[in-house]
């Protein structure tokens, strides 16, 4: 994470722990209006968390630990008509619905749409520190927000050139960012970047192929995450190439599951042939490769 960034938001976490102290003051004088009781069923998340995982053994240790020792430090909310939306805390009050508690002690803040954001990426790089996919999502969904996405990046710390790496994770397909959204920190946003330089002007099919086969090799360990751009771009090249020997023949493609290889793609001058095991695939997915075979022919 550009160093900016985590500056920018230490202080924002600083800034608001320093209102939580000051609503602690206030509840010398008047206990019901800023420093209460909440019931735990009418807090609402976030709309702007940016984590993706609430790992299950730190919750439970979490629990463990306000179960022994009371909770240390109360959740920050905002009133939303008769509800509440949370500011900061979400870990706090899983771990206090884990534990069977029907309320929990909170702090009521005002705080507009942006704060609120910004307040929600503070909270938790102080604590653990998001992927960048993770913040390249939270950045995206609090863009609108922003006039611009020259204030956005003067929101957060970062210059304009960095915040495009964080978007580009939304240029891989689907099923990448879904593999993503189980495993954030696979890939980086610099990695992320270098992929859709590269991918750039390369023809479709041949793109979503080669990416396929070096995300496979990311995920089991077989390529470094640093090292992907380059191994799309020379695959491209190799599966590409053309040589004044017509019978030169680029390598194949494996197509492997779970570590077992399924079938193959082999490109030569002449033909593309693609051979699957007939269980690798059900009658809906065959029905859906013919229809995008007769798309992309036709």
């Amino acid at each position: 994470m550009a160093k900016d960034l985590k500056a920018l938001l230490a202080k924002k976490l600083a800034e608001n722990s320093q209102r939580h102290a000051d609503a602690q003051q206030e509840t010398d004088f008047d206990a019901g209006r800023e420093h209460t009781r909440l019931d735990v069923a009418l807090i609402d998340p976030n709309p702007y968390q940016p984590r993706k995982a609430f790992l299950q053994d730190e919750l439970e240790m979490l629990a463990t630990s306000i179960q022994e020792s009371g909770l240390l430090q109360p959740v920050s909310v905002r009133q939303n008509g008769d509800r509440y939306q949370l500011i900061a805390g979400e870990r706090r009050l899983r771990a206090h619905k884990l534990l069977g508690k029907v309320s929990i002690e909170a702090i009521i803040i005002p705080m507009h749409d942006a704060e609120m954001a910004v307040m929600a990426l503070a909270e938790n790089v102080d604590r653990a520190d998001l992927s960048d996919y993770e913040i390249g999502k939270a950045l995206r969904q609090i863009e609108h927000l922003f006039p611009s996405k020259t204030r956005l990046a003067e929101s957060v710390g970062i210059n304009r050139e960095d915040m495009y790496r964080y978007f580009a994770f939304e240029t891989l397909p689907e099923h990448i960012q879904n593999s993503l959204e189980k495993n954030p920190r696979l890939l980086s946003r610099a990695a992320a970047a270098d992929v859709r330089r590269v991918l750039q002007g390369v023809d479709e099919v041949l793109a979503l192929v080669v990416l396929d086969d070096g995300w496979q090799q990311l995920e089991r360990g077989e390529l470094e995450q640093s090292k992907l751009a380059a191994w799309i771009s020379r695959e491209i090249k190799i599966r590409t190439h053309t040589d004044s020997d017509p019978h030169e023949r680029a390598l194949p493609v494996d197509f492997s599951k779970a570590g077992k290889k399924l079938g193959t793609l082999v490109c030569d001058h002449k033909h593309l042939t693609i051979k699957l095991q007939r269980q690798a695939l059900s009658s809906a997915q065959i029905t859906k490769l013919e229809q995008f075979l007769h798309k992309l022919i036709g």
